[in-house]
């Protein structure tokens, strides 16, 4: 069931990794729990003097996974059970990426607890592993790029007749979000630009920056939950710019399926380019 499997966990502070599988000499013992699919919570009010109640929310909480290791190879059983205390470190994050099938996945985590369960059993090493993941969700492990198009053609060298001029393209572009749930998005903004907008045109949810924006500057925005930051980069140094944000701007997350993004200036100078990066979010891997 699980011979295709594999898992690769690295520590993001020494950039030190383990590979688990069947077929590697660190192998499975068995399937992992907590890769597929993910426990929920619902909100509900209760209907004063009626039957049923009435729904509020739900949401993904964090998730749990805990896997079995073992390994035969009893020459190495000491230098593989202190790479894998190393690796799993429970002072440093880790990421952890899911290759099932054709599927590769990967999300962030925490050790929770590395027990030695070699007691009592055959196999010389033996390992009982959980994960805390904070953020729930299994994500792509590439970031997706999409830029808009902000100027189009112009002269190329060597360039053959008849030759277009360069002209403005269409400051929209549509982002199509094949996860399982929305997913924050990183906007980069290269000047020059005054007042720049990223509007999110299904909903009318908008970022504004009261900033003027010089050809060498560089517009950061992130808007993951607990991240919306934005940050401006000027002669290769980034200084927070969070207070220049007009006061009804909102952090949007890409939408499942179609998103149509748009920029505006309030000037009439067109920027360099405008890029939205952003990773496919899962319900499992």
């Amino acid at each position: 069931m699980y011979d295709d499997l594999s898992l690769q966990f690295t520590n993001l502070m020494t950039g030190e990794s383990l590979q688990i599988s069947r077929k590697n000499d660190i192998k499975l013992i068995e399937m992992p729990e907590g890769l597929e699919g993910c426990e929920y919570e619902q909100g509900l009010k209760e209907r004063n003097g009626y039957d049923g109640s009435d729904y509020q929310y739900s949401r993904v909480p964090a998730r749990d996974i805990a896997l079995d290791i073992g390994c035969s190879v009893i020459s190495r059983v000491k230098e593989y059970r202190d790479k894998i205390i190393r690796v799993l470190n429970p002072k440093t994050d880790g990421r952890l990426i899911v290759t099932y099938f054709d599927s590769v996945k990967a999300i962030t985590y925490r050790i929770e607890s590395v027990k030695d369960n070699t007691e009592g059993i055959r196999n010389p090493l033996n390992m009982h592993i959980e994960l805390s993941c904070s953020e729930p969700f299994f994500e792509t492990v590439e970031m997706s790029s999409i830029e808009i198009s902000t100027w189009i053609g112009g002269l190329r060298f060597p360039f053959k007749l008849p030759f277009h001029l360069k002209r403005r393209g269409e400051p929209r572009v549509n982002i199509v979000n094949n996860g399982h749930v929305e997913t924050p998005a990183q906007i980069i903004f290269k000047g020059p630009a005054y007042h720049p907008t990223i509007k999110l045109l299904q909903t009318g949810e908008y970022i504004t920056v009261k900033r003027e924006l010089t050809s060498d500057d560089t517009l950061y925005i992130d808007t993951t939950v607990g991240v919306d930051s934005v940050e401006i980069e000027r002669n290769g140094v980034r200084e927070d710019a969070f207070s220049a944000i007009a006061w009804q701007s909102d952090f949007f997350q890409l939408r499942v399926g179609d998103n149509l993004v748009e920029y505006t200036t309030e000037n009439q100078v067109m920027p360099q380019s405008v890029e939205i990066r952003f990773r496919e979010r899962y319900l499992g891997a």
